[in-house]
């Protein structure tokens, strides 16, 4: 009885586990259904430190889920979220390393469709030897600056530290002025250059005059491989001693500064430029190239040979060092600064001649005229005043005019009445002008300033004084300063109109000093018979009654 009962009891169990096995097996099928497990896992591209992870592809498949481990690993490692449809890219692997992987599908984006994890694939990395660019058996090397090239890098190697120098100097006469010019440059793929020094063994800067922002120069600087290519100005950054300066290299189009450098004057003779590159986070160029115009700054010494020295350092520790000689020779200058030139100095105190295109001044004679509209006692007439110069006479800088006799109508003026016009020509005839008189200010009743307006712009085109001097007039004007002493050729016709009072019968003397402005001085005189009209052999005719 207790046998059969065991018996019975068994087979009870064992069909309740059964049952439940199975169900449970059909709600798992029923779930997973629609997810199928993934298939046929295979790696690829396997190298010291990653990876390529294969399987088939699966239309119904949202995203995959990866686990991998070391195979004596007791722990997984997970990828999840995984959108590739048939592979994934696993990296951060060590070398030399057996490892096994498995899949898992997501049928949906909410998670509840999922397939079982596939079967269990494996893979063993690689120990290949790993170049300077972290590539397993690739070609990448570290070049003779240390730099980690070819391979994968795109890098190329570079070559031995050889910059171009050029120093040039715009003339070899002793004692003078001279340009400097300066040109440096590199092939791409050279150590960076850190410093540069360039000395001479005789010489100096001129530095006298000089302070902050003057100009001395100009330069031109490519970098980058012709990325950067800009052209400066060379200013004084500031004055350091009397011997020694920094100049700094500002963009024209930006005003940026782009780099400094000293110029200093040695003892007892000699010049030194000294120039440091700012890092630029590497130690290859990749071309580039610096011209440095210095301008009319170097002295040159005595007859002589003068050695340009430069000496330019790489960030490697290169050292390049060339030398520039020059023969000074001492041969006769003219003021044009040309050697066995024909140009000189003419009585104006100005360089002629030879290659200045300059003509010799000649001698101050200003041509005056002085007219009269009438010559009747006591009445209103026109006064007109021509000067006119020669092409190449020294510049006029006063004028005065004066007479023994007659009177300005000043006491009728009003301030902006026209009295009067000129027409005045400059610069050899290109330039003319036809003008009025206008009074500006009246100062008294014997004294009044005129200004001289252009017709067409209104401008104001110069002033002068009249006055009434008791007896007779004077008129003084001072020409503007044209930053020369000789005239191209100018003249000028002023006409006072109806404003000068003539005196009474006898003679009226006009009489001009002109001054240049190199100190010439120039008079002349121009008599006048004033008459009075009266009735003929009517002697004891008086001047009131002629006139009535």
């Amino acid at each position: 009885m207790t046998r059969n009962f065991t018996k019975n009891f068994s087979w009870i169990f064992f069909l309740f586990f059964l049952i439940f096995t199975l169900g449970n097996n059909t709600t798992l099928f029923t779930q997973n259904q629609n997810c199928n497990q993934p298939i046929n896992l295979f790696t690829s591209n396997i190298s010291n430190f990653s990876v390529e992870l294969n399987w088939a592809q699966d239309p119904s498949v949202e995203k995959y889920r990866i686990r991998y481990k070391k195979i004596a690993a007791t722990t997984w490692n997970y990828q999840h979220n995984i959108s590739n449809l048939n592979n994934y890219s696993l990296t951060g692997l060590s070398s030399d390393t057996m490892y096994i992987w498995q899949l898992k599908a997501h049928c949906d984006l909410a998670n509840t469709n999922n397939s079982t994890w596939s079967v269990m694939d494996t893979f063993t990395t690689t120990n290949y030897t790993v170049d300077c660019n972290g590539d397993p058996n690739g070609t990448a090397f570290l070049d003779s600056c240390g730099n980690c090239v070819g391979g994968n890098t795109g890098n190329l190697e570079c070559i031995a530290f050889s910059p171009n120098v050029v120093v040039t100097l715009s003339n070899t006469y002793c004692d003078s002025l001279s340009d400097l010019i300066i040109s440096i440059s590199q092939d791409p793929n050279e150590p960076d250059m850190s410093s540069s020094v360039c000395v001479s063994d005789t010489g100096y800067f001129d530095f006298t005059g000089l302070s902050t922002n003057d100009t001395i120069g100009s330069s031109a600087i490519v970098a980058g491989g012709g990325y950067i290519n800009v052209t400066t100005t060379l200013m004084v950054d500031f004055v350091i001693t009397s011997s020694k300066i920094s100049v700094k290299a500002v963009d024209d189009s930006s005003g940026q500064i782009y780099g400094t450098f000293t110029l200093e004057n040695l003892l007892p003779s000699g010049v030194l430029m000294v120039s440091t590159a700012p890092p630029d986070n590497n130690n290859v160029t990749s071309g580039n190239s610096q011209i440095v115009f210095l301008e009319k700054i170097f002295v040159n010494p005595g007859q002589s040979l003068l050695t340009f020295s430069t000496t330019i350092n790489s960030e490697l520790g290169d050292v390049d060092t060339q030398s520039f000689p020059f023969s000074i020779i001492c041969t006769p200058v003219d003021c044009n600064g040309d050697p066995n030139g024909t140009a000189f100095i003419d009585s104006c105190g100005n360089c002629v001649g030879g290659n200045t295109g300059n003509v010799a001044c000649i001698p101050f004679s200003p041509n005056v005229v002085v007219t009269l509209s009438n010559t009747d006692c006591d009445s209103l007439t026109d006064l007109t005043v021509s000067v006119s110069q020669d092409p190449n006479e020294p510049d006029m800088s006063t004028a005065l005019f004066v007479s023994d006799g007659g009177s300005f109508a000043i006491s009728t003026m009003s301030v902006g009445d026209t009295i009067g016009s000129a027409v005045m020509s400059a610069n050899g005839g290109t330039i003319n002008f036809t003008t009025v008189l206008i009074v500006s200010s009246i100062l008294s009743n014997n004294q009044a300033i005129i200004q001289s307006q252009d017709i067409n712009t209104g401008l104001v085109l110069g002033s002068f004084t009249i006055s009434n001097t008791s007896p007779g007039i004077s008129i003084f004007s001072q020409s503007p300063i044209d930053n020369n002493n000789v005239t191209s050729g100018n003249s000028s016709v002023v006409t006072f109109s109806n404003v000068f009072l003539n005196p009474g019968q006898g003679l009226l003397t006009f009489s001009t000093t002109i001054n240049s402005e190199l100190g010439d001085v120039d008079t002349q005189s121009f008599p006048f018979s004033i008459i009075c009209l009266c009735a003929p052999n009517d002697s004891s005719s008086s001047v009131t009654a002629c006139d009535s």
